[in-house]
């Protein structure tokens, strides 16, 4: 076997095992469908009780979006609720925007982080407001995001209705998707990856991982598992393992739904997909000893981040060079058999489930259509990304550094 079919084949294989099992993924997220848009209608009824909720928001200058995310967390119907927001030695007008607010919305409370303290990461500005909450159930939002009016009632009543749950995270769609290609390709992977991986996995395995916003959590769960990991760029997949460690559940419910900004520029995304790519390799190798000798679910989860960011991605690279090579003559693929044939069925399974993916969230015709564009496109971006953030994890590793923060900057929005 020459070395071009060598490649080839580690491409394929590479790209296709992860592929099969996010079809199984798929068949989940249909049926989770139908059955959440029957238990949707239960949880809107009355709770059993009403449990008070603290929602922290970690700012820092967030002038742009901070005041429309605090207005609709104010205007949630959830009854019992106060809504904290750290704001993390902000030097922008955050600090005046929510001074104002304080002063005109009863249920905020604005804390600030002590002078030398900010700039630390999220994990470290949450950390610093958790002392602060009185609520029984703790909500986590992004200083970006306009929640529904009904988002928390509906996380709380997921969370009331099954005791073996710990936390019950929400969707996030994309409130700017409309603002470039970007975005609009951003919003087809949002839908792609909370449906599959969140609501498959949850039909399937009753598993599912934290976002890192629109979430609520048990206060004295979170206390006992000693807050959040502040070596951690990745807040919510580490406390997903930890909370897994634990025995406790996490539950996707798609009818809790919250609207964020994503990055409208690539040098932007690429800043921000660097950071949650290199917070996943530090909890890849965190729990790597864990995993082995828990094979589920540490060890089920652990295999995804390997299959996603160490096996696909890469796999795709060396699918493109290959091609390219062939274009451009310089070699070509000898093996025998329908390998061809084969890499075209791959590629049509991809898009049958985005396409099932876009019907059962937006049929848009332009997300039909950018469906089939994006592993040729923006699936590519991500090979830059995760050997960006393996050459930076490892350098920070053998450094002996902590990863460092990169703030996603916001912009004003028209409303």
């Amino acid at each position: 076997m020459n070395p071009v079919d060598a490649v080839f084949t580690l491409a394929f294989w590479g790209i296709t095992i992860p592929l099969l099992g996010w079809a199984l993924l798929t068949i989940g997220a249909v049926l989770y469908a139908r059955s959440a848009g029957q238990e949707v209608q239960a949880l809107r009824g009355p709770l059993p009780r009403v449990p008070s909720v603290s929602v922290l928001v970690p700012a820092h200058n967030e002038a742009e979006v901070i005041e429309a995310t605090v207005r609709a967390l104010h205007a949630q119907t959830y009854p019992d609720l106060e809504i904290l927001v750290i704001d993390d030695a902000s030097t922008d007008d955050t600090p005046a925007i929510l001074a104002r607010l304080a002063g005109e919305l009863p249920r905020l409370r604005v804390l600030n982080v002590p002078p030398g303290q900010g700039g630390k990461g999220k994990s470290r500005t949450l950390n610093l407001g958790l002392p602060h909450a009185r609520g029984e159930v703790i909500a986590v939002y992004d200083a970006d995001n306009t929640p529904e009016p009904d988002a928390l009632h509906l996380l709380v009543a997921a969370l009331l209705a099954d005791p073996k749950l710990a936390a019950v995270n929400g969707k996030v769609r994309t409130r700017n998707r409309d603002a470039s290609l970007l975005t609009r390709f951003i919003a087809l992977e949002f839908m792609y990856f909370q449906w599959l991986y969140q609501g498959g996995r949850w039909q399937l395995r009753r598993l599912s991982t934290l976002m890192g916003t629109n979430y609520v959590i048990w206060h004295r769960y979170l206390t006992a598992l000693g807050g959040f990991d502040e070596a951690s760029l990745v807040d919510d997949t580490e406390m997903s393992f930890r909370l897994m460690q634990a025995g406790y559940g996490i539950r996707w419910v798609p009818f809790a739904v919250t609207w964020e900004q994503e990055p409208d520029t690539y040098p932007v995304w690429f800043r921000q997909r660097m950071r949650w790519s290199k917070g996943n390799f530090y909890v890849t190798f965190k729990y790597l000893p864990l995993a082995l000798s828990h094979p589920y679910p540490l060890g089920l989860e652990l295999l995804y981040l390997v299959l996603n960011f160490l096996v696909f991605f890469p796999s795709l690279l060396m699918s493109t060079a290959v091609l390219v090579l062939g274009l451009l003559g310089v070699a070509h693929v000898t093996l025998p058999g329908p390998f061809t044939a084969l890499w075209v069925l791959s590629y049509l399974l991809f898009v049958g489930q985005m396409w099932l993916v876009v019907t059962l969230e937006d049929r848009r015709l332009s997300n039909y259509l950018l469906g089939p564009l994006s592993y040729f496109t923006y699936a590519q971006l991500f090979i830059p990304v995760s050997l960006g953030a393996l050459r930076s994890y490892l350098g920070d590793a053998l450094r002996g550094r902590q990863g460092t923060w990169v703030k996603t900057p916001r912009k004003k929005e028209n409303a």
